[in-house]
């Protein structure tokens, strides 16, 4: 599992290893070699790469967010953060934000895909509130009471 950071990097965690008996299949020598050395179902151990506190993320990839998504190559991509809704609204009628992309259905197995990790840009709005100060309505005294009463069995 790989959790990101609030203030960025990544934190890895391993599962254990299992194994199976009774079955039987053929390896590559290469790989037959490589697992001779483990022991153990213990996993991998942990790695932190987290940005500690201490440090300034404030220009971590920052120009790698600036690039369009599809134009991006690797096995890791970089996703702007998602715009802020304004705190008005004044369009009459619902435009779309961005073109819309072209659909091809699968008709045959697709290939393993090239992209491994998708990294969003951090939250970087910051919202600000103030206590309302207004008393609260005073319940009704007039016929809207009667009528609110008339419900309260």
């Amino acid at each position: 599992m790989i959790a990101t950071g609030a203030k960025g990097g990544t934190y890895t965690v391993f599962s254990d290893r299992f194994s199976y008996t009774g079955m039987s299949a053929s390896f590559d020598a290469a790989f037959i070699a490589a697992m001779a050395d483990v022991t153990g179902t213990d996993g991998p151990a942990n790695e932190d790469l987290t940005v500690k506190d201490t440090a300034d993320v404030s220009s971590v990839a920052d120009d790698e967010y600036e690039v369009e998504y599809t134009m991006q190559t690797g096995a890791t991509r970089y996703a702007p953060m998602q715009p802020v809704p304004g705190t008005k609204i004044t369009a009459k009628t619902a435009k779309p934000q961005y073109p819309t992309s072209s659909v091809k259905i699968a008709t045959t197995k697709l290939p393993i895909p090239s992209i491994q990790t998708t990294i969003t840009q951090s939250q970087t709005h910051k919202v600000t509130s103030i206590e309302n100060t207004v008393a609260a309505a005073p319940m009704p005294s007039d016929d809207m009471a009667k009528y609110l009463r008339r419900w309260a069995d």
